[in-house]
C-alpha cells in the first residue's frame, strides 16, 4: 500500500517508470559566456514510419549562439548562471520534432523538461529564466525555438505552481494507508486538482502529451489500488477487473509516440486478420508482418513484452 503522506508531495511524478538521473558534479555555476566557447491496403508503410524522427539535437545551431554570446551585453554576459548552453543542450536533445519542425511533446520530452528545469529550478528567477529561453531560440531558430522556449517556461511556473499546491494539501494528508475506495479516491481528486492546475500553465494539449504516460500510470495505481481495498467485489470478479485495468493502461501508458492511435489501428487491423478463414500459423505470419509496418524495429523492442503477435 502507498502511504498518502507521500501521495501530494510526489503526486506530479506518481507511478513514473522511467526514473530521471540528476547527476551531481559539485561545479559552481558559470556564466553563458564562459562556457559556451497500420498496415495500409496497398501495404505502403504508414506515415510515422516514413521518416526519421528529428529531435533538438539534430536541428541545434552552435554558431548562432556563439555569435549572440560574442554580442551579450554586459549585464548578461556577467551574470551568474546554474546553467550553460552546453547544459540546456543536453537537457533537451533528445526532445523529438515533427516533419514540420512543431515540437513533440510527449513523455520523453517531459523528462527532459525535469532534466532541463527541475533539477535547477531553486535557483531559477525571472531574469535567468529569460536567459535560458533566449538560448533555447538561439540555438533553435524559427517555430521550434519558440516552442520549446515557451513550454519551457511554462513548465517553470507550474512546478512553482504545484510546490505551492503541495505545500497547501500537505497539512490535511491522512498519514493512514488507503485501506478503503473512498480514501483512495480522496487521492485520486487531488490528482485530478494537480491535472488541472498543469492544464492552467501548459495548455490541454501540451499537458496531455507530456503527461499521457503519467497519468495512465496513476490511474492504473488508483484503480489497483481501489479494486484491493474493495470488500464487496468477489475474487472472480476482481479478477476480471484487473485484466480492464491491465488493457487500458496498455491502451495508453507505452512511450512510444502516437501510440494510443497506433494502437488502436494496429489492434483494428489485426482483429481483421484473426477474423479471416486462416491457419493459425498464417495468422502468426501476417500479424509479425503487421507489427513490422505499424512500429519501427526499436519500438518493436520496446513491446515485446506485450506479446502482440499472440491469437
Amino acid at each position: 500500500m502507498f502511504n498518502k503522506r507521500f501521495t501530494v508531495l510526489a503526486i506530479s511524478i506518481v507511478c513514473i517508470i522511467a526514473a530521471i538521473i540528476f547527476i551531481k558534479n559539485g561545479n559552481d555555476p558559470s556564466t553563458v559566456i564562459a562556457n559556451n566557447s497500420a498496415s495500409t491496403a496497398d501495404g505502403s508503410q504508414p506515415d510515422f514510419l516514413e521518416n526519421n524522427t528529428s529531435t533538438i539535437a539534430t536541428s541545434w545551431q552552435w554558431s548562432q549562439i556563439n555569435e549572440n554570446a560574442k554580442k551579450s551585453t554586459a549585464p548578461e554576459k556577467n551574470k551568474s548562471l546554474p546553467f550553460t548552453a552546453k547544459f540546456v543542450y543536453e537537457a533537451l536533445k533528445a526532445v523529438k520534432l515533427d516533419k514540420e519542425g512543431n515540437v513533440i511533446h510527449d513523455h520523453d520530452a517531459l523528462l527532459s523538461l525535469d532534466e532541463a528545469i527541475l533539477r535547477i529550478q531553486n535557483k531559477l528567477d525571472s531574469e535567468s529564466l529569460s536567459i535560458l529561453q533566449s538560448i533555447i531560440k538561439d540555438g533553435l531558430p524559427g517555430k521550434a525555438g519558440e516552442q520549446t522556449a515557451k513550454t519551457v517556461g511554462d513548465y517553470y511556473h507550474y512546478l512553482e505552481a504545484k510546490d505551492e499546491f503541495s505545500r497547501a494539501n500537505e497539512s490535511i494528508i491522512d498519514i493512514n494507508s488507503h485501506e478503503t475506495v473512498s480514501a483512495v479516491e480522496n487521492d485520486q481528486l487531488l490528482y485530478a486538482e494537480l491535472q488541472s492546475l498543469r492544464d492552467i500553465h501548459l495548455g490541454n494539449d501540451v499537458s496531455s502529451g507530456l503527461f499521457r504516460v503519467t497519468d495512465s500510470d496513476a490511474q492504473y495505481m488508483f484503480e489497483s489500488m481501489k479494486l484491493d481495498a474493495d470488500t464487496e467485489l468477489s475474487e472472480e470478479a476482481k479478477d476480471q477487473k484487473r485484466i480492464e485495468i491491465e488493457a487500458l493502461r496498455i491502451q495508453n501508458s507505452i512511450n512510444i509516440t502516437g501510440w494510443p492511435d497506433r494502437y488502436r489501428a494496429f489492434q483494428d487491423a489485426k482483429q481483421a486478420i484473426t477474423s479471416a478463414s486462416l491457419s493459425n500459423e498464417e495468422m502468426k505470419t501476417q500479424i509479425t508482418d503487421l507489427l513490422s509496418r505499424y512500429f519501427t524495429p526499436d519500438e518493436l523492442k520496446q513491446i515485446e513484452h506485450l506479446n502482440l503477435v499472440q491469437l
